[in-house]
């Protein structure tokens, strides 16, 4: 699935469902941005990122996990952790991100 801004600016907010080895984990999206093309040449796609927040107790590292949303279906999709967007603030929530480019 090539995701645009269009179709995931109105899912923040949504909790996506990422399927682990430790069972089914429910993840917020939080953050949608589309990133500088810095001289991409035109036939690729703008870069695309997600940010997500989960529960403070499971760390999910990077890998590809099957990510489940109700409007978007299932998909398999790159995924890792990031640091907080926040920086100096310890809210208490682990942050994540899938990067479409």
């Amino acid at each position: 699935m090539n995701l645009s801004l269009e179709q995931a600016s109105p899912l923040v907010g949504t909790n996506f469902t990422i399927h682990t080895q430790a069972g089914l984990i429910d993840l917020q999206l939080i953050d949608v941005a589309e990133l500088p093309r810095r001289n991409i040449p035109e036939q690729f796609r703008t870069p695309l990122s997600l940010v997500f927040t989960g529960p403070p107790d499971i760390l999910l590292l990077q890998d590809i996990y099957l990510v489940e949303h109700a409007e978007l279906g299932q998909h398999q999709w790159l995924m890792g952790p990031i640091l907080s967007i926040n920086p100096g603030v310890n809210d208490n929530k682990l942050y994540y991100e899938i990067m479409f480019a």
